[in-house]
């Protein structure tokens, strides 16, 4: 190599003043950085060709050039030669992927975002220990004093705890949730996990940007394959890489739409010239960059390697954007504020102390990026506008770029798909060398002696009698005039015609139990069975279903969990995202949430910032499994009246296992107070007829009392009448009233009081029985009732 490529391939200073980052400094950063990464790129990474291969095998294309050494063994291709077969892909390995594409989309993603700086931490503690101390003088002040008729039960620490630690959320953390649901809608997070998915099956690793564009949080999906990097050591995440490329070809208009700001008038000349490209970034057409695959137009079985990397095959110019990690110098400042206390803040390396002043220097990360368009064009050269650090750590920072490399401990990345080509092949190679046997299995082929065929006779006429009439002629002494048996009889001449036996049957049925055993081993490497895919036999036992696809979950469950953890890294940098994006706003916005409902919620930007916030993800493969289990027990629920549809309903559209316990208990408090009531109205209803029964009774008695009544007044008005004949000063007292009359009189007074007093001691009996139920069944419904939080 000469000194220009040697200068190409060492990296530029980063630890320097910012006035010493000039553009030229810039140009040096992005040009060496392409060349780095292309160099070191495939250290831990899978080589591009590797993942194009991979992606073609799913989408049914393969480079037969990989295979040659079996179609053309010998290399007779090129001069005619060609074998009775056509080799070609048989789609054994889409099923298995496209399975585990459809079941991502069917998991459940439960998170809950959290403000996790102290602050906000500090200030759910005292709140929370507020809370519990309130619970507690409620909780004494109702073991002290009577508690009234009705009143609710107060909370106990307990509850208060568990409230705090699965639901309470702050506003702050309400906001923080509102919004990463709104882009979560507004962005498609699903289609574009799902793409990412995709790549992470098929490619062995998923890249996702996120970034502010026109003051608006925005992410996308990256293609890896036009992602280069410099991994950290150790580590599997593109988040904090040292440098990273992203390479990809776009028309001339397309360029002067996205740069239309940046660009010269003479450069778009150059680019409409073509006067680009004239040399590669070393600036020889010796020495090549490894691994720089034109994606275009061609044959997808053929990889083209370009000579300057600055055209693919449609014509379209290379640009990449590079993004590299540099060091700022920083300053802590300390100083006495009006009040006289000490505070510190930080401030550029231009600031210039007052007099009493303290500064302490120091250097961080910061990351910068830059544009190159064709190999010497370059815009957009400054600081990363959003670095993405923390509160605890001024110097971490975050490139945009959220990627997870898979299975790249101590070796180089490998896909699902990378581990199951050596199969595929082998499937497609038993598949070619199959069809030559089916090509040439002729059966039984007879060789007869020509010479056995009379004189005069042709071929195609003996042929004829032997095939319609099923008879043919011999001339046993033909044999004899020709050559060395002339002069012989040849009798014997029949016994020496043959048949060839070209049956390849049983090589084909080998041929086709070697395909099957690949099959298996296939279901096998990926995890995915024929019971997962629901090929299940009708004499296969449910339990050894069951317990095939649970093992078969096992294998897969990884690649579901690596997954998830870069989606729960997505979300968390969406959301500090969208603080740079509304941080110095205030926004009404709306969302439409799963079960149609319209949702809206104000965005303060300034309360909004003013926190750093964590995103927490569940356990997925425990939540599908009770998932599946509520599932499987709801149809029985529904038939004993436990559940009603409306619940079924909300167990397969909930987000979250925690969301359908909620919905579950809240459901079960309405049905257990509707019961309740039911009892309630129930015993009222008994309690009625037994007072109109009691009623009935009492009015039969009265009737009954009142004839015998009637009756025994009659008899003693009558003895009365009789005893009055024989007296001779029947009124004692001279007034006028005979003295029998007065004294029954005050009979008839003393016997309806004692009756008027025992029916109102009757009347207060059944009263205080009523009161004591009614009491006895507003406690109950008091203690079923939802507590109000």
């Amino acid at each position: 190599m000469n000194k220009d490529i040697i200068k190409s391939l060492t990296f530029p200073r980063q630890k320097l003043a910012k006035s010493k980052k000039t553009d030229k400094w810039a140009k040096e950063c992005i040009e060496a950085g392409i060349n780095l990464t292309a160099l070191y790129d495939n250290t831990r990474r899978s080589p591009k060709s590797k993942k194009i291969r991979n992606y073609n095998l799913y989408n049914g294309k393969f480079n037969k050039e990989d295979l040659e050494y079996v179609c053309n063994p010998f290399g007779l291709a090129q001069d005619g030669f060609d074998f009775p077969a056509n080799m070609q892909y048989y789609p054994i390995a889409t099923p298995i992927f496209d399975l585990l594409f459809g079941e991502e989309t069917k998991r459940k993603f439960s998170y809950v975002v959290r403000a996790v700086n102290g602050d906000a931490i500090s200030a759910k503690e005292d709140k929370r220990k507020e809370a519990v101390k309130f619970a507690l003088q409620e909780q004494l002040a109702s073991m002290i004093g009577p508690q009234e008729e009705g009143e609710e039960q107060p909370e106990t620490p307990q509850q208060i705890d568990k409230y705090f630690k699965y639901e309470y959320q702050d506003m702050r953390e309400q906001m923080a949730a509102h919004i990463l649901t709104y882009l979560e809608k507004d962005l498609k997070l699903d289609q574009l996990f799902q793409r990412g998915w995709e790549d992470a099956l098929l490619g062995g690793e998923e890249i996702y940007h996120l970034d502010v564009i026109a003051n608006e949080p925005r992410a996308r999906r990256c293609n890896p394959i036009e992602i280069s990097a410099l991994l950290p050591h150790n580590s599997d995440f593109l988040d904090e890489a040292e440098i990273i490329v992203e390479e990809t070809y776009m028309t001339i208009s397309e360029i002067v739409d996205y740069y239309y700001e940046d660009l010269t008038p003479s450069e778009i000349d150059d680019l409409e010239r073509d006067d680009i490209g004239d040399k590669n970034a070393f600036g020889n057409q010796e020495f090549v960059l490894p691994d720089r695959h034109v994606i275009g137009s061609q044959d997808a079985s053929s990889s083209v390697i370009s000579q300057n990397n600055v055209w693919d095959s449609d014509g379209n110019i290379r640009v990449c954007h590079v993004t590299w990690k540099s060091k700022r110098k920083v300053g802590e400042l300390t100083f006495t504020n009006e009040l006289g206390i000490e505070q510190k803040t930080t401030v550029d390396e231009s600031y210039k102390p007052g007099a009493e002043e303290k500064i302490s220097w120091f250097w961080i990360n910061e990351y910068w990026e830059g544009h190159q368009i064709g190999d010497d064009i370059h815009v957009k050269m400054k600081p990363k506008n959003l670095q993405f650090r923390r509160m605890d750590n001024i110097s971490r920072c975050s490139s945009g770029y959220i990627g997870t490399v898979y299975n790249a401990t101590n070796s180089q990345s490998v896909s699902l798909m990378d581990r199951l080509v050596p199969w595929i092949y082998l499937y497609i190679v038993m598949w070619y060398r199959t069809e030559l046997l089916i090509a040439t299995n002729q059966g039984k082929i007879a060789l007869i002696d020509i010479a056995l065929i009379p004189d005069g006779w042709d071929v195609e006429k003996w042929m004829y009698y032997a095939t319609a009439m099923k008879f043919g002629f011999i001339n046993s002494f033909n044999e004899g005039k020709k050559g060395q048996s002339t002069g012989q009889l040849t009798s014997n001449s029949v016994d020496r015609n043959k048949a060839l036996d070209l049956e390849t049957g049983t090589a084909i049925q080998g041929h086709i139990s070697l395909l099957e055993y690949i099959e298996t081993k296939l279901q096998e490497l990926s995890g995915v069975t024929d019971q997962r895919m629901g090929a299940i036999s009708s004499s296969e036992k449910v339990g050894n279903t069951q317990r095939a696809v649970t093992q078969s979950s096992h294998i897969t469950e990884k690649w579901f969990q690596i997954h998830n953890w870069t989606k729960q890294r997505v979300l968390t940098t969406l959301v500090e995202v969208a603080k740079e994006a509304w941080g110095e706003s205030s926004k009404k916005l709306q969302y439409v949430s799963d079960d149609l409902a319209t949702s809206f919620f104000s965005v303060d930007g300034r309360e909004f910032s003013d926190s750093e916030y964590g995103v927490f993800v569940s356990d997925a493969s425990n939540d599908i499994e009770a998932l599946q289990a509520l599932k499987d027990l709801s149809h029985a629920a529904m038939q004993n009246d436990k559940m009603l549809l409306s619940q079924v309903a909300d167990i397969y559209s909930s987000k979250s296992f925690a969301d359908v316990k909620g919905k579950l208990k809240a459901a079960e408090d309405r049905i257990m107070a509707r019961e309740d009531q039911i009892n309630q109205q129930a015993q009222q209803g008994q309690m009625q007829i037994a007072q109109e029964e009691a009623k009935g009774i009492e009015a039969e008695l009265k009737k009954d009392y009142y004839k015998i009544d009637r009756d025994n007044q009659t008899k003693i008005e009558v003895a009365e009448i009789n005893s009055f004949r024989h007296q001779e000063d029947q009124d004692s007292n001279d007034n006028g009233i005979p003295d029998q009359l007065e004294i029954e009189k005050l009979k008839a007074n003393v016997n309806f009081n004692t009756r008027k007093l025992d029916l109102e001691e009757k009347k207060l009996k059944q009263q205080a029985e009523q009161n004591k139920e009614d009491n006895k069944i507003k406690r109950q419904a008091a203690k079923q009732k939802p507590k109000k939080k």
